[in-house]
């Protein structure tokens, strides 16, 4: 997995993150006030879902029947995230391996910006009756090229 730090400490920038905030609500703490581990994976997919919609991935994914399972989630924990703050989810996309997406994450504390987690997940493409696509169609690929190279973002 590559770290975050490389492309913000004296790495060149390749992608931008898609960036969103979530309160951290009750329900996903315990009776200390402290966010479940599990909320992390559920950020996670938001964050996720949140990139693919930026991409124009969920129009695809539903016309074409697609679905990404999770294949490998990995998590790292380094602080606690507390009911009533805001926590900053941070996803980027890497270049995908045929049709194998991969997705890097950052979890802060909004206010001082402190690392809480950073983690990975990596989906293949199935269709809807489970069978493995192996290509990732050319629609969305040039999608995620577009995102990687700065002119997705332009448009929006």
């Amino acid at each position: 997995m590559h770290s975050y730090r490389s492309f913000h400490e004296g790495g060149i920038p390749i992608f931008k993150p898609v960036t969103m905030e979530v309160p951290v609500r009750y329900i996903e703490c315990d009776l200390m006030g402290v966010a479940h581990h599990c909320t992390y994976l559920v950020w996670f997919e938001l964050g996720r879902v949140e990139i693919i919609r930026v991409i124009g991935g969920k129009a695809f994914v539903n016309k074409n029947n697609f679905v990404f399972p999770v294949i490998d989630i990995q998590c790292s924990y380094k602080a606690s995230a507390r009911f009533g703050q805001t926590v900053i989810i941070e996803t980027i996309l890497k270049t995908p391996d045929k049709a194998l997406l991969e997705f890097e994450y950052r979890i802060l504390r909004k206010y001082g910006r402190e690392l809480l987690a950073e983690g990975r997940s990596v989906h293949t493409l199935m269709n809807t009756e489970g069978q493995t696509i192996y290509q990732l169609p050319g629609t969305m690929r040039e999608r995620i090229e577009q995102y990687h190279n700065g002119t997705l973002w332009q448009k929006q």
